[in-house]
């Protein structure tokens, strides 16, 4: 349908690209000119395909929630002129009326019980670890990609052709892994209590109780963590003639430690950890993550929530001076899954728009947070 197509148009990331009319704009992912802003007049947000203006005109528009730059969870109407320009109907709707340019040319304002496109501020890619490979449902352990809206929030799937998903149950307050994908039901794999404040199952401080058959009931995995971080961290720099050149090399996300992020090196003991103790991210070449402070080569947080972040100064570890180096040559870099486009990811999964769960699919525009 024509709704249909202008919600695809529409739908996509938007990240955040500065301040205009006093609160954040956000600009979309491949577009040159369609943002979300803010138009004081009438206090909405606007989807404007046609850029950052001083015009109350849009494709789409919400209602302004509390706070500066509140765009999560907003309901999107949407404003096609064409509408009323085609049927040669004059519907003035509320946002001609409300403070856009005088016009001959009147809008229609698409309307529905339910809304076609929401905004969700999360992450494009959760990645799902800590389910011991000896335990039961340790194939929960993955990379889900947001699918769309399920329960009035994101929903994540697996791109592997299992549909494992990660999905809302209102209900009861939760955050479900659900095997057999976007159900509308409480049986589940595994589940996170969400108390009321989790937008997106992305949250360190959710835990997991994971379906155990011998048992018979959920137990608690307190290893069990979906977190936003990159899959792979990538260490560069170190010269391979200098000591601890070894701290080069991809790692992989295994786990949580000292509730952040943790890293591993395939076929090694070398681990990028964090030491809360003093604020840092270690690379361990020894220990891997038992060695408390010792480290071959650290970097103060100061606010990165994962190693990836490029701005880090890495230290080296330099026996004859016997302290640790600023080595500016060293560098980390965040890799992760590229997020997939909905018509490819539901391809992937086996669901199609008009097919089972084609009411669950939704649409996201997806604000950068």
């Amino acid at each position: 349908s024509a709704k249909s197509l202008a919600c695809a148009s529409l739908r996509g990331e938007y990240r955040l690209t500065g301040l205009y009319s006093g609160r954040v704009t956000y600009k979309k992912a491949g577009s040159s000119s369609t943002v979300i802003r803010y138009w004081p007049p009438d206090d909405r947000w606007l989807i404007d395909t046609r850029g950052l203006r001083e015009s109350g005109e849009c494709d789409a528009f919400a209602a302004a929630a509390a706070g500066p730059s509140m765009v999560a969870g907003l309901q999107w109407t949407l404003a096609d002129p064409r509408l009323a320009q085609n049927s040669g109907r004059g519907v003035q709707s509320d946002v001609s009326a409300a403070g856009a340019p005088e016009s001959s040319q009147s809008l229609d304002v698409v309307r529905d019980d339910e809304p076609l496109l929401m905004t969700v501020v999360a992450p494009a890619v959760v990645e799902l670890s800590g389910r011991e490979a000896s335990k039961e449902n340790v194939i929960m352990n993955g990379t889900y990609h947001l699918l769309g809206l399920h329960g009035g929030r994101p929903a994540y799937m697996k791109a592997d052709g299992t549909r494992h998903a990660i999905r809302y149950w209102p209900k009861e307050d939760r955050w479900l892994v659900d095997f057999d994908g976007l159900q509308d039901r409480d049986i589940c794999n595994a589940y996170a209590e969400a108390h009321g404040n989790s937008e997106h199952p992305a949250d360190l401080g959710m835990v997991w109780s994971v379906w155990e058959s011998s048992r018979g009931r959920h137990m608690l995995d307190r290893l069990v963590r979906a977190l936003s971080s990159p899959h792979w961290v990538r260490i560069s720099g170190r010269g391979a003639d200098k000591e601890n050149a070894a701290i080069n090399g991809e790692y992989v996300l295994v786990g949580v430690v000292e509730g952040k992020a943790a890293y591993k090196k395939h076929g090694a003991n070398h681990a990028i950890r964090y030491w809360p103790a003093e604020d840092r991210w270690i690379i361990d070449l020894e220990r891997g993550f038992e060695g408390g402070d010792i480290a071959n080569a650290y970097a103060d947080a100061k606010g990165a929530d994962n190693p990836g972040c490029p701005v880090l100064v890495w230290h080296v570890w330099h026996t004859v001076e016997g302290r640790h180096v600023v080595d500016n040559e060293v560098s980390s870099q965040a890799l992760r899954y590229a997020p997939l486009e909905l018509p490819k990811l539901m391809d992937l999964v086996g669901l199609s728009p008009g097919g089972q769960n084609a009411s669950s699919n939704g649409s996201v525009a997806q604000g950068g947070g």
